[in-house]
């Protein structure tokens, strides 16, 4: 790294450092739910009455500013980006300055946004910060694990789906997390069956989520529901994990388990 970029390395540590704890959502691959699970895990941790933070770090395919209507502006003050509040989150997106702007750079300059994103945002007083980390296991994402990578609150949940190419993918998640030394907070189950009647239908297949959690030694905390009405949520203007009772119980489960063994560490 540069001298530039190292100094950038040790303020996204420092700040991070300052958060109590930090959830790091990854996933291996684009589609399976990543950023649903983010943003919702985020609010569920709200209702909890939790200060926190959500990240969004997909340069490419920023979703977070779409699934909350966000239209704010990104301010910047002295202490560097201002987040924007809403649901009682405190959000930063790279959609929040980029729009509906593509985004086209890669490598070098890609990082450099990543790296000044996560060094320069001033969170205050956060009690977690669950970041939406880039699909894939390339060096956006292998930088932001080593930023957090030995801190005391910090651990990893990973998002699949119940179908074989999902589970060979996120394997190769998993295996880094485990490699670079990032704790496993446990796996979340997304598009995983939904209800006919008093049926539950399983279109993907079983036991994807369970044969991960089983082979990495961690917990599939939550199975999620495929839930149509997610689409009507994100349209009628309020958060897509109130879609259902369904989802939002499961969710705050989720939140609760997530606290549990942030707790432990």
């Amino acid at each position: 790294m540069s001298e530039m970029s190292d100094i950038l390395f040790e303020e996204a540590r420092r700040r991070l450092s300052q958060v109590r704890n930090i959830v790091a959502v990854t996933a291996g691959k684009g589609g399976v739910g990543k950023s649903f699970v983010s943003t919702s895990l985020a609010l569920a941790l709200a209702e909890r009455g939790k200060k926190v933070g959500l990240l969004d770090l997909d340069v490419h395919g920023s979703s977070v500013p779409i699934m909350l209507g966000l239209k704010e502006e990104v301010r910047a003050g002295k202490e560097g980006f201002r987040p924007v509040r809403k649901h009682n989150v405190e959000i930063m997106s790279i959609g929040l300055l980029t729009k509906d702007s593509p985004v086209l750079i890669k490598g070098k300059d890609k990082m450099d946004l990543i790296t000044s994103l996560v060094a320069l945002t001033s969170w205050g007083n956060l009690d977690y910060l669950v970041i939406d980390l880039p699909p894939g296991t390339g060096d956006e994402v292998l930088w932001v694990i080593r930023v957090i990578r030995n801190l005391r609150s910090a651990g990893a949940l990973v998002v699949t789906m119940p179908s074989m190419l999902s589970r060979s993918v996120v394997r190769k998640s998993l295996r880094l997390l485990v490699d670079e030394g990032i704790r496993i907070l446990g796996l979340v189950e997304n598009m995983s069956y939904f209800k006919c009647g008093k049926e539950e239908i399983r279109p993907f297949g079983y036991g994807s989520g369970e044969d991960l959690a089983k082979e990495f030694k961690t917990r599939l905390l939550v199975r999620l529901p495929i839930e149509p009405r997610v689409e009507k949520a994100m349209d009628e203007g309020y958060p897509p994990y109130l879609a259902s009772n369904e989802l939002k119980t499961t969710f705050s489960s989720l939140a609760a388990a997530v606290e549990s063994l942030l707790q432990k560490a």
